[in-house]
Parts: structure tokens; C-alpha cells; sequence
């Protein structure tokens, strides 16, 4: 008894809002992108190399805690992966490296990353409010294979992000609405990541739900690739809350 009371008084004289003591998030979902966009100095756009759409996955873990201060820790990895070929209808240059116009270039272009998110819950009812920060990885890279060339520039670098996370329940019902999203512009790179959802949750001793909902990512990177890309489409997910 004196446990429970202790830890009910630490979570009202935290600043932060915390429905439960502790809380395990996990979530998995596959997302349709369609890429638009360019590659290249001077550059082609994503049409032309015959990137048009491919199917993206993505899981997550959120670990919530009822201590101040501390903030709560959020993983998410995100494999964005096409590859393409088309017969090029302009010259472009990959790092330094020409395809001429008119020769079939293969084009693989791989976004994947992971973001490192720390945020905190700043309303947790029929509201839910989360802010922080985020570090996401980029361990992908694009490359180009034309007739007589190929060149592939990694992207393996570190980008900081602000994170933020609002989402809406219905009250009496399973039904939320929600949106989350990273951004930051910050000297050569400029990156804002937005989704929206909708989704209903199976109340029981772990919760269970399912999640429709959009996602679009704009990327631009001054790296060897210059990549400028936009990936945007709908997504399904499941959630589970222990």
C-alpha cells in the first residue's frame, strides 16, 4: 500500500503528464511511397530514372515512464528501398561521375534510417501530447549503373530533428485520430517526415490495434547525390501496448 501511494505521488508532483507507471509501445506497418523528386548535379528527376513507387516497412518500440525529468525513448527503423532502370532521356551526374543521355541506367536508391527519438508526454488522457527530440541514422546510399559507368554515393549520415506527436481519442470508443512528425532545416540538409492516422484499439490486459493512415518524407541532403526526394503514400500498422 505504502508502494502504491509513493508512486502516485510522484507521478502528480511530476510536471509531465503519465497515465501508467511504465509502458511498452510497439508497432509495425508497411507503407506505399511514390517517389517525385531529383538526383544529381546537374540532376534528373525521378520519373526519368524510373523511380515511381515501392513498398516500405517499418517498426517501432516506445518505452514510457512516470519519472521527471528523464525523458521517455522511442526506436523506429524505416527500410526505404527501390530499385530501377530506365533509358535516360537527358545527361546527369552522379558525384562527379556523367551518364550521357539515351543509355539505360539502373538506379537503386535506399533511404533507410533510424530515429532515436527522446520526448516527453506532456498531456496523456483523452489527449495525448508528446515533444522532443530526434537523431535520425541514414545508413542507405544511391547508385547509378549505366552502359559504361557506375557510381554510388553513401548516405550514412546523422541528422538532428524536432519530434512531435498529438493524437485524439474518441471518448466511450477504441477510435483515435493522430498525426506525428520530424522536421528540422539546419545549414545543407532539410528534412520534414509528417504522417496522419487514424486508428482503433482493442482494450484488454495488452492493448491491440490496427492503424490506416498517410505519411509523406521530403529529403535534401548535400551529399555526393544531392538527393532532393519526396515519398509520400498511404500506410497500414499494427500497435500493440503492454
Amino acid at each position: 500500500m505504502k508502494k502504491l501511494v509513493l508512486a502516485a505521488g510522484l507521478t502528480l508532483a511530476s510536471p509531465f503528464a503519465a497515465a501508467d507507471l511504465l509502458s511498452l509501445k510497439a508497432g509495425a506497418g508497411y507503407w506505399q511511397g511514390d517517389y517525385s523528386g531529383s538526383v544529381g548535379e546537374p540532376s534528373i528527376n525521378a520519373e526519368q530514372l524510373g523511380l515511381d513507387d515501392s513498398n516500405n516497412n517499418y517498426f517501432y518500440l516506445a518505452f514510457e515512464h512516470f519519472l521527471p525529468i528523464i525523458p521517455n525513448a522511442r526506436v523506429q527503423h524505416t527500410r526505404i528501398s527501390s530499385d530501377q532502370s530506365a533509358v535516360i532521356g537527358q545527361t546527369f551526374t552522379l558525384n562527379n561521375q556523367t551518364f550521357v543521355a539515351n543509355e539505360t541506367v539502373f538506379t537503386d536508391l535506399d533511404l533507410t534510417h533510424t530515429d532515436l527519438t527522446a520526448y516527453y508526454q506532456l498531456l496523456d488522457n483523452w489527449v495525448t501530447l508528446n515533444v522532443g527530440l530526434t537523431l535520425r541514422l541514414f545508413d542507405g546510399h544511391i547508385s547509378a549503373r549505366g552502359e559504361t559507368f557506375t557510381e554510388t554515393v553513401d548516405i550514412d549520415q546523422s541528422v538532428p530533428l524536432v519530434y512531435g506527436e498529438a493524437r485524439f481519442r474518441l471518448p466511450f470508443s477504441g477510435w483515435s485520430v493522430g498525426a506525428q512528425g520530424n522536421a528540422l532545416s539546419l545549414n545543407d540538409h532539410s528534412i520534414t517526415d509528417i504522417s496522419a492516422s487514424v486508428g482503433y484499439t482493442f482494450r484488454s490486459v495488452i492493448d491491440a490495434g490496427v492503424e490506416l493512415g498517410y505519411r509523406q518524407l521530403s529529403v535534401d541532403l548535400d551529399s555526393g547525390a544531392q538527393a532532393d526526394m519526396d515519398i509520400k503514400g498511404p500506410y497500414a500498422a499494427v500497435t500493440l501496448r503492454f
